[in-house]
């Protein structure tokens, strides 16, 4: 069941979206195994971006307990709203196996949003499929 910002704000990005997931799947010494947009539920009008890569921090799993996130403002290739920002939080399938034994609170946050169908899986390979199926469970 998909949750009201897949059906009513991710339309409004989805093209862009999509662009900057494939440009990051095209990357062949970091592959993309999973990108998913989602809503954290932190009610904000900023736009979430997950990415699994592979050998993303050279695979570490962070001792912060903290997912890799950045964030951007508007730009003539991803157009946002004012006072919007795109979040892109990077991780690797280690740390992410990690971050869902541990419920660190940023995978949390992603977990939550999977649960609730807010989400939007732009990209998946086979190893994507199983971290998924782990965000899921």
């Amino acid at each position: 069941m998909a949750g009201a910002w897949t059906t009513e704000r991710f339309p409004l990005f989805a093209d862009e979206l999509r662009r900057l997931a494939e440009q990051h799947r095209e990357l062949e010494d970091e592959p993309l195994r999973l990108a998913i947009s989602y809503d954290p539920g932190r009610d904000s009008q900023d736009v979430f971006l997950f990415e699994v890569v592979e050998h993303f921090g050279s695979n570490a799993v962070s001792p912060d307990k903290e997912l890799f996130e950045v964030s951007f403002g508007s730009t003539s290739e991803f157009s946002l709203p004012q006072q919007s920002q795109l979040h892109l939080v990077l991780t690797n399938p280690n740390e992410l196996r990690a971050a869902l034994a541990e419920h660190w609170p940023s995978v949390e946050e992603i977990r939550q949003a999977v649960g609730r169908g807010d989400f939007v899986k732009l990209n998946s390979d086979e190893t994507g499929e199983e971290l998924m199926e782990l965000l899921c469970g």
